[in-house]
């Protein structure tokens, strides 16, 4: 059964422009490649300051005070959706990330 979802995703500061890209490729495309259809992204806030400092995952650790907030929406089917989580977890370059259904 197909939802709509939307997802905030904080990315690090500290990378290229480039690299931004790429994450944002690399997620919308996990998304097709699971059946699913991207409705909207946008860059919701850019160098926003936390109320307290996030630790990066990964061999890399490192405390970050700002962060990229991307917000996408999308449909999926619910049984897919393990394997997006999935794939937003296991990049290292992703503070933190909330999935939500919507309607």
């Amino acid at each position: 059964m197909e939802r709509k979802y939307e997802s905030m995703i904080i990315i690090r500061p500290d990378l290229a422009e480039k690299e931004f890209q790429e994450i944002f490729d690399k997620i919308t495309k996990k998304i097709d490649s699971l059946g699913g259809k991207t409705l909207e992204t946008k860059v919701w806030a850019k160098d926003r300051e936390f109320c307290y400092p996030i630790r990066s995952r990964g061999a890399e650790k490192k405390k970050f005070n700002k962060g990229l907030f991307w917000l996408i929406e999308f449909i999926l089917d619910t049984e897919k959706l393990p394997q997006l989580k999935e794939t937003i977890r296991l990049e290292e370059r992703i503070l933190r990330n909330i999935i939500i259904r919507r309607g």
